[in-house]
């Protein structure tokens, strides 16, 4: 014959406590498997994050290179007298003659 249950306050702290500890256990296992998902979402965004953005970060920063190296070669020309208008007509940018491009302009 099983045990009779107890019954009163000290029955009730006994269930409640039992009760208690397969939540722990049940919150425990939860945990686990949340933290492996947001460990594997966090490892799929950083890694694509670094295939795309680091591209194009390298090419922003080549192309301020590129508009540094054609100011130096502006202001070289400039000082053998070309006009902007022969400048732009040899291909340099705006941005490499110190003028600001169209999109900035108010009007």
């Amino acid at each position: 014959m099983p045990a009779p249950k107890e019954g009163g306050i000290k029955g009730f702290l006994t269930r409640a406590g039992a009760s208690f500890y397969a939540g722990g256990l049940f919150v425990k296992e939860q945990g686990w498997v949340w933290a492996k998902k947001a460990g594997n979402i966090g490892f799929i965004v950083a890694t694509t994050s670094i295939v795309v953005l680091m591209p194009l970060i390298f090419e922003i920063m080549r192309e301020g290179q590129m508009i540094e190296a054609d100011k130096l070669q502006v202001k070289e020309l400039r000082q053998q007298g070309y006009s902007d208008g022969q400048l732009q007509e040899l291909g340099f940018p705006k941005v490499a003659m110190g003028l600001s491009p169209a999109v900035l302009k108010s009007s």
